[in-house]
């Protein structure tokens, strides 16, 4: 009991940073070090945010270094099905049911909420790197590179106490939050992606299925799927929920050293071919279903940059910050074939109708 009310006081004493840190308008000055600093990590971060397959290389290599950043892996394995749902649409399973202009549409979406999470979350993950390798913190900079104030609390909590739940709550949080503000709340976004038929279609259809791989016994040559199909992504607060089920999805004590051993031993293409080799393949002309090499089917995008807001300008948006989302650990493989197989059928039908 003892315990539970020490981390309770904890939470309270965070908390409490977070909320009062609105009122906190101290101006920035830096020291030549610290302009040092974020010159490197600007430099770092726009090196590594090229597109998706830079950044979820980037997420994992950090991980490699920083394992008690949970948020690292998890990104990449989500990066990882963001590169899946580039190729699918120029895969064969979706390219009959899709015109040109839709893929095009989806795929800048895609790329763009890859692109701006990565750009809000590697120069955390970076100063978190040189504060631990110099033993001072420097998260008082997080402002320098337009993360949110909401952030710096928490950084410097985990640098303290090494929370890494407390802190992949913080950033599943943060990072939700700036793509609502900075993309999905746009009018562009909402009349060209969030309700056009394409999105609806794949919304229903299982396209948006979140999927880690996973081998159920390490002798096993295929792997299975675990993971969740994703429903009403245009709602914040779900999209927040279901981040956390899928952290503690794939941090589940018995199945989070095969993912990462696939994370490691697995190159990531975009391909569907990394995992399900027996059912995907890269190349054309063969019996199976065609998921390209991203490299191979979509060029590197220019993003232009918007007006720098806070996402975090009232208390309401951050208060659920730390509220629980735990998620059973389940084998999807069979409901991903089943959507494969339908998907299938509707292509069939739409190419012999045209």
């Amino acid at each position: 009991m003892a315990i539970l009310t020490e981390e309770q006081d904890h939470l309270t004493e965070l908390t409490n940073k977070i909320q009062s840190i609105l009122n906190d308008h101290t101006p920035l000055v830096l020291t030549d070090r610290e302009k040092q600093v974020i010159s490197m990590v600007k430099h770092t971060t726009k090196q590594a945010n090229r597109n998706n397959l830079t950044r979820t290389n980037a997420y994992l290599r950090f991980f490699s270094n920083h394992q008690e950043i949970h948020w690292s892996f998890l990104a990449h394995m989500v990066s990882r099905n963001g590169g899946y749902n580039m190729t699918d649409l120029k895969g064969s399973l979706l390219t009959p049911l899709l015109k040109d202009e839709q893929k095009t549409i989806l795929f800048h979406f895609l790329e763009r909420a890859n692109f701006l999470i990565f750009h809000d979350a590697y120069p955390q993950l970076l100063l978190y790197e040189i504060s631990k390798n110099e033993e001072v913190p420097l998260f008082h900079l997080l402002p320098a590179f337009n993360v949110s104030k909401f952030m710096i609390p928490i950084w410097e909590d985990f640098y303290l106490n090494q929370h890494s739940e407390l802190l992949t709550y913080g950033l599943i949080t943060n990072e939700q939050q700036y793509i609502e503000k900075h993309l999905l709340s746009l009018d562009l976004t909402k009349k060209a992606v969030l309700q056009s038929l394409s999105y609806l279609l794949q919304d229903r259809l299982g396209f948006t299925h979140v999927i880690f791989p996973y081998k159920k016994y390490p002798f096993l040559s295929r792997f299975s799927l675990a993971g969740k199909e994703i429903k009403d992504f245009s709602d914040v607060q779900n999209r927040i929920k279901i981040g956390k089920q899928l952290y503690h999805l794939l941090f589940t004590k018995n199945r989070i050293q095969s993912f990462i051993s696939f994370a490691f031993k697995v190159e990531h293409t975009g391909s569907r071919e990394d995992y399900w080799p027996a059912i995907f393949s890269s190349k054309h002309h063969t019996s199976k279903h065609v998921s390209p090499i991203l490299s191979k089917v979509w060029n590197n995008v220019h993003h232009s940059m918007f007006k720098k807001q806070d996402w975090f300008s009232h208390w309401d948006l951050g208060k659920t910050w730390f509220v629980q989302e735990e998620d059973t650990f389940r084998d999807i493989s069979k409901n991903v074939k089943k959507d494969i197989a339908l998907l299938s059928t509707l292509s069939k039908a739409k190419t012999i109708l045209s």
